[in-house]
């Protein structure tokens, strides 16, 4: 992680320093009439390999100097302990090789608003809301098993992205940021584990903390990510 770190901060300043031979879009005046939308399409590193499409609108309010953006993701991400999962959301069985895989489709909308940072002339920060669907799917070959868990989640989160000419109308984007979810059921078979102790089939007696060491669904998210945007 500090390795991809040091990389995206070397492509920033490096950005930076070229920025200056490129020729910045045309300015877009007060008027509301010359809104405009810009279509965005990123991939990274977001809780796992990322993937992200979003849409801007800009200069939606007269001498506001805020945009507006809708978007939504995809990532595979890691599932966490099948055995332990196994046993807080199944039973004690142990039979059977464990084989996970894991994904996560995130909506969100933000606020977006220019600043100048380090030299960098096109950058914005970013805060908004968060929605995800995570599923951790488990299958034990050999046992025969299979289980999702699933888990619904709000979150909030912001950045800061900066954007570097490429033409006219198209931008090279790079984005950094952080989202918190906070926590929700968790439901796999026929056992719900909720944070506030309600629980439904719960094994044992297992709690939702349990639930949550088995299960590696979202909370703190780190969001770095590459993208081209494309002004209409």
């Amino acid at each position: 992680m500090n390795r991809a770190i040091a990389v995206m901060t070397v492509l920033v300043l490096w950005g930076g320093a070229v920025q200056a031979q490129v020729a910045p879009p045309p300015a877009v005046s007060g008027s509301v009439s010359n809104r405009f939308f810009t279509g965005e399409v990123y991939a990274g590193y977001y809780g796992g390999v990322g993937i992200h499409a979003c849409g801007t609108i800009s200069n939606f309010a007269q001498g506001l100097p805020l945009e507006v953006r809708l978007g939504l993701g995809y990532a595979w991400v890691p599932t966490g302990d099948a055995l332990r999962a196994r046993r807080v959301f199944i039973d004690q069985a142990t039979n059977g090789s464990p084989r996970s895989r894991g994904k996560m489709w995130d909506a969100r909308v933000d606020l977006l608003y220019p600043v100048k940072l380090l030299g960098l002339e096109r950058s914005r920060l970013f805060g908004g809301l968060r929605r995800n669907n995570y599923t951790a799917y488990f299958e034990y070959i050999g046992g025969n098993e299979t289980f999702d868990v699933i888990c619904n989640q709000w979150g909030a989160g912001g950045g800061l992205e900066t954007a570097f000419a490429v033409s006219p109308k198209v931008d090279l984007l790079l984005t950094a940021g952080l989202d918190y979810y906070f926590r929700a059921t968790m439901s796999g078979h026929d056992t719900y584990y909720r944070p506030n102790g309600d629980d439904l089939h719960a094994k044992e007696d297992f709690t939702y903390r349990d639930a949550d060491a088995a299960i590696n669904q979202p909370d703190l998210n780190s969001r770095f990510m590459l993208g081209v945007a494309y002004r209409f």
